[in-house]
């Protein structure tokens, strides 16, 4: 299937909130356990990796109101290992906490997403600069081989990242993705990535830090064209 088709369906996708628990384990509340037979740090890994996966996916709109009511009842959990979840995903910045307004979704303007990508971007160089860890045999083409466009695209960078011997390093460039992912989603529709772009990136070379700036800077350019994307205006 063709990155592009593939990432704008999943672009639509990200516009409909759909239900947590399709999110949250294969056959959802049918199949998972129920609250009373699952651990706290059960419930809240749950409701951590089902509210993850939906903020990646943009499948909530910038500025959403996350109530952690709904969300419980949806999980089928209580409110505690909600909440535990929603702090846990603050401390990512993959969403706002505010006193007396609760939890949002984060809603960057122009400028916040460019130092977004410019500190992504100096994370890679980092990490390639510090590259000694060669790559596993077939991770190159597992990356190439992803579903879509962006989560080649986050698979990328953390294979890259995982050259370096830094583990904060790499701590840092998972969480840069992670808050990149739904404008790399929207990325299909305003610029023309190729994989040959991710090609440059991994490849091991002295022009790797040219062509790691290179890619953010066409990002940054396009930063008011992407948030209009996400917001799907």
């Amino acid at each position: 299937m063709p990155f592009g088709a593939a990432a704008g369906r999943g672009a639509g996708a990200s516009r409909r909130r759909g239900r947590l628990t399709a999110r949250a384990g294969r056959g959802g509340r049918a199949t998972s356990p129920r609250a009373g037979t699952m651990s706290p740090t059960q419930a809240m890994e749950r409701s951590y990796a089902a509210l993850k996966q939906l903020l990646r996916d943009g499948a909530f709109a910038p500025g959403y109101r996350l109530e952690a009511n709904r969300i419980a009842e949806e999980l089928g959990v209580s409110m505690t290992p909600v909440r535990d979840a929603l702090n846990r995903l603050a401390g990512e910045q993959l969403v706002e906490a505010s006193s007396g307004e609760g939890f949002h979704v984060p809603r960057p303007g122009e400028a916040e997403l460019r130092d977004l990508y410019e500190w992504n971007s100096a994370l890679a160089v980092m990490a390639a600069s510090t590259a000694r860890i060669k790559p596993a045999a077939g991770a190159v083409e597992e990356v190439m081989g992803a579903d879509t466009l962006a989560d080649a695209t986050a698979a990328c960078f953390v294979l890259l990242a995982a050259s370096s011997p830094n583990a904060e390093l790499r701590t840092a460039v998972a969480r840069a993705s992670d808050r990149l992912h739904p404008f790399r989603i929207a990325e299909s529709q305003v610029l023309e990535p190729v994989l040959g772009e991710l090609e440059e990136l991994l490849d091991p070379s002295p022009r790797r830090p040219a062509a790691i700036r290179r890619y953010h800077l066409a990002r940054m350019r396009a930063a008011g064209e992407l948030l209009r994307a996400r917001s799907g205006l």
